[in-house]
This record gives structure tokens, sequence and C-alpha cells, in this order.
């Protein structure tokens, strides 16, 4: 029944949050530009670059980048343009080093990993001897 997947607690309650979320996040952040793009016409003041930054990196990146394609607003504006484009990583970099905090894993299993897939992907010279495998037991194996 519908009611069993909206309960709190439940995957489908948290995706119909987010979903939620986003979607208040991203009428916010066009309603903002296009505020902004009329109060610039009108030659009035201005919402600060830093609040529609802010916006955006809240999770409203999709309707600052509509908005400013729609409504023609800051596109000539470079850094602003290079700000709100690296705004959408900040999100999922958060939760990637949540998520590496709270994992096992340590500086030196992630650069040894490292290490050794870039030798992978370079076709290293040195190689390392694979490991031995365990001896088969069972009908043709040498096991006393």
């Amino acid at each position: 029944m519908i009611t069993d997947l909206i309960t709190p607690g439940t995957t489908a309650f948290a995706a119909l949050c987010l979903a939620g979320y986003l979607l208040l996040a991203n009428a916010l952040a066009y309603t903002a530009f296009a505020v902004d793009k009329s109060r610039a016409i009108r030659a009035e003041r201005r919402i600060p670059e830093r609040s529609l930054l802010i916006l955006a990196t809240l999770g409203g990146w999709i309707g600052a980048k509509l908005a400013q394609h729609r409504l023609r607003h800051k596109t000539r504006k470079q850094p602003f343009g290079i700000l709100l484009n690296l705004s959408v990583l900040v999100i999922p970099g958060l939760i990637a080093t949540a998520i590496l905090l709270q994992s096992d894993l340590t500086w030196d299993k992630v650069s040894t990993h490292v290490t050794t897939t870039a030798q992978g992907l370079l076709g290293s010279s040195t190689t390392t001897e694979a490991p031995a495998l365990p001896r088969r037991f069972g009908p043709g194996s040498d096991a006393p």
C-alpha cells in the first residue's frame, strides 16, 4: 500500500523528502535569479552574487543554471560562471568526505591503492609476484 512507502524511516520516505528539498531549492534559486535580473533591468539594489552561489550550492544548481540560460542573466561574468559550475561539486564532495571519514580507510591504504592502480594502468616495469594460491583439496589433489 502507498502509505507503507511513505512512512518515516523508510527509504521511500527519505527519497520523497530529498526530492521535495531539491524541488524547493531549485525553485528558490530560479526565483532569486529572476528577481536579480529584474532588479538589474530596473537599476535597483541587486542580490549579492554570494547569495546566488549559496543557493546553487545548497541544491539549487539546476534551477540556477536554468535561470542563467533562460533569462540570460550573469552569462558574461566569468568568475561567477566558473564558481556556479563548480558549486555542483560541493555537496557530492562533502558526502564523499563524510563517507571516507566514517570508513576504516587510512592514508596508507589509500596511497597504496592509488600507487598500485597507477602502476597497473601505466604498465610499470616493476612487477610484483602474485600471491601463491592455496592448495586444492579433494579428488586429484596432492594432499596427504
